[in-house]
């Protein structure tokens, strides 16, 4: 008897809002403005277009965009006062020595078409810090913005380390480096994290994230031998031991060699001319 007069009460309700939505009107959607609102530039849009839409087509999202970014991390908004000091040491110190080495058409051709700066550090689950992504060789996000500033070169550098290692990915997925570099080093392995810096110099890896992967190794080692310099890199290798020392020169002759052969790039010139900038930032 409870289920019959539940069924009942149940098609009583039923019908109830059956009959609600057909009573009202009919939404009539000829006059809706589906058209987004109006934008206008402020002064630091106008820098970004100016500094580098209008000479290079990269495109700088400052403001918080939930689709730009991974959904299940907590992150930060960037400060508005931080976009141009670092847009700035970007320009200064990787665009133009890359400019000034390879000429205009490299740097409009293969730089990444967009930046988009997040204010906070991105955490993984395993308790290591991604600094920056790339996708697809056109986007690259960087985060930690919030902490910039063009005073500390210990910052200056880690933001550079980032953005060369991503545009060294861009180089050669366009054209790979050449076979035999995977084969210097042994040792690589997802769980990279779980190993010291020593440990991973040991094998002739220069910093511990070169041991996830080939790929990973030589992007680390042109970022690494970009914002050291010629002086800060021998000093890692000089710290490493004897026996993998040879290990890291063998390394460093195929990434030179590779800029020349295929980007036609005095690598010791435009790691020259980045050291230069940063000093003088």
């Amino acid at each position: 008897m409870k289920k019959h007069l539940l069924k009942i009460l149940m098609l009583c309700m039923a019908t109830t809002l059956a009959t609600s939505c057909s009573d009202e009107e009919e939404l009539n959607i000829s006059n809706i403005d589906f058209t987004p609102d109006s934008w206008t530039p402020g002064a630091l849009d106008n820098w970004l277009i100016q500094n580098f839409v209008v000479p290079y087509n990269i495109e700088v999202k400052y403001r918080f965009d939930r689709h730009e970014l991974a959904l299940d991390r907590v992150l930060a908004p960037v400060r508005e006062d931080k976009v141009i000091p670092v847009m700035e040491t970007i320009k200064y110190t990787w665009i133009d020595p890359y400019e000034t080495e390879a000429g205009s058409t490299f740097i409009k051709r293969l730089s990444p078409k967009q930046f988009v700066l997040v204010g906070s550090a991105s955490y993984n689950n395993n308790g290591t810090i991604t600094l920056g992504t790339a996708e697809g060789g056109r986007k690259i996000v960087l985060f930690v913005i919030n902490n910039f500033a063009k005073t500390e070169k210990g910052e200056v550098r880690q933001m550079l380390h980032t953005i060369h290692h991503e545009f060294a990915h861009i180089l050669h997925q366009t054209i790979m480096y050449p076979q035999p570099y995977r084969n210097i080093s042994t040792g690589y392995t997802a769980s990279w994290n779980d190993y010291s810096l020593q440990e991973a110099l040991s094998k002739g890896f220069i910093t511990q994230y070169a041991r996830s992967s080939p790929d990973e190794d030589f992007v680390e080692m042109i970022s690494i031998m970009l914002i050291e310099g010629r002086a800060g890199f021998d000093a890692i290798v000089n710290s490493a031991p004897a026996e993998a020392q040879p290990l890291f020169r063998q390394k460093e002759q195929i990434v030179v060699q590779y800029f020349k052969d295929a980007w036609n790039i005095d690598f010791y010139s435009l790691q020259t001319r980045t050291q230069t900038a940063i000093a003088t930032l």
